[in-house]
């Protein structure tokens, strides 16, 4: 099956689909239904459609929910092309028209069977994909629904901005709740991360004008560790530089509960950062494990401060090192690649 990551954006509650036999076979092993109550014309090949997506998962008991664009407040906006549509969607929406809803049915094994197309590990064969897609809107012209993608997403900013606002305040609560219940200590950052500190430092405290060196570990609030470069199962023991200047070059750049957090500590301190989701990757999330709007608690050492000078030079060393072990890989091929082409029987 072709790519259909316009599909897994996904709006529009479900609309019910008792009727089984209701469903047609469309091509590459979906059905669909097309439920209609409206008089528009039919939409015209070149015409651009506003869509809202919903996804579930169905096992033949409980279903769940993968994915549902009102959440992420983004416009769909896909255009009536058969050049840049999977043709067994194409076929499926050039028999729509505005106000129209679709609901497509396709077994896990069809969706996943291409090897490119790696299947999830929840999943399993034999259950369904259930996507149901409402046609808001149809432009005539890409400039009309370019215009009209732009009000939406102020639109959309401005409900992602009342929800991080609405999220703050939950997260305190449930924060304060966490270190009432633990009996922790901790100071509250002036953005509003908590920081408990496990063994003080000496000198100064961390500013912007410096690269710190840090080891860390990352896990989130159900105790499930999602990063860290001290455990070798994470695959980079090594050290972390963060960027605390304005200087892209002289390091990594973090969330912005690292840079709040390191400002309270000094040389040689450990601590447990605790991140509200709005000091952390937010809305989006990154992963199964860091979920949009999770609270997130890292264990951090400070185990050096770098002027940008020491900076600036750590990172040409670390430089040459690559491309040293870079040469050394490229060398180690070229001589396999001679000792196999030197062993091969001759003709």
């Amino acid at each position: 099956m072709r790519q259909i990551s316009f599909l897994l954006m996904a709006v529009i509650l479900f609309a019910s689909c008792k009727e089984r036999d209701s469903f047609k076979k469309g091509d590459n092993g979906l059905s669909y239904k097309i439920i209609s109550s409206t008089s528009e014309p039919v939409i015209k090949p070149g015409e651009i459609m506003q869509l809202e997506i919903i996804q579930y998962y169905q096992t033949g008991g409980k279903d769940s929910l993968l994915q549902d664009s009102r959440e992420n407040f983004i416009p769909v906006l896909e255009s009536l092309d058969s050049t840049t549509l999977p043709i067994e969607y194409y076929n499926i929406f050039k028999q729509t028209k505005k106000g129209d809803s679709i609901v497509i049915k396709m077994l896990t094994d069809s969706v996943f069977k291409d090897n490119s197309n790696p299947m999830p590990p929840f999943f399993k064969k034999g259950h369904i994909l259930l996507t149901s897609i409402k046609i808001v809107d149809v432009f005539k012209d890409r400039e009309t629904a370019e215009a009209r993608r732009k009000e939406l997403m102020a639109i959309a900013q401005k409900k992602q901005e009342e929800k991080v606002l609405e999220h703050e305040k939950t997260d305190d609560e449930a924060l304060q709740k966490y270190f009432a219940e633990k009996n922790i200590k901790v100071q509250k950052s002036p953005k509003g991360m908590y920081v408990e500190i496990i063994t003080p430092g000496t000198g100064n405290n961390i500013d912007t004008n410096v690269v710190v060196e840090v080891n860390y570990t990352g896990r989130n609030f159900a105790g499930k560790t999602f990063d860290s470069n001290t455990d070798p199962a994470f695959n980079h023991v090594e050290p972390f530089y963060v960027n605390m200047t304005s200087d892209p070059t002289l390091g990594n750049g973090v969330i912005a509960g690292w840079i709040d957090g390191l400002k309270m500590l000094n040389k040689g301190a450990k601590a447990r950062f605790y991140i509200p989701s709005g000091l952390g990757y937010g809305a989006r999330g990154v992963s199964a494990e860091i979920t949009p709007f999770s609270n997130l608690i890292f264990d951090i050492e400070v185990k050096d401060i770098l002027t940008k000078e020491q900076a600036k030079a750590n990172a040409e060393k670390e430089m040459a090192k690559r491309r040293e072990m870079e040469q050394s890989l490229n060398l180690q091929k070229q001589i396999q690649e001679e000792l196999q082409k030197n062993s091969e029987p001759k003709k």
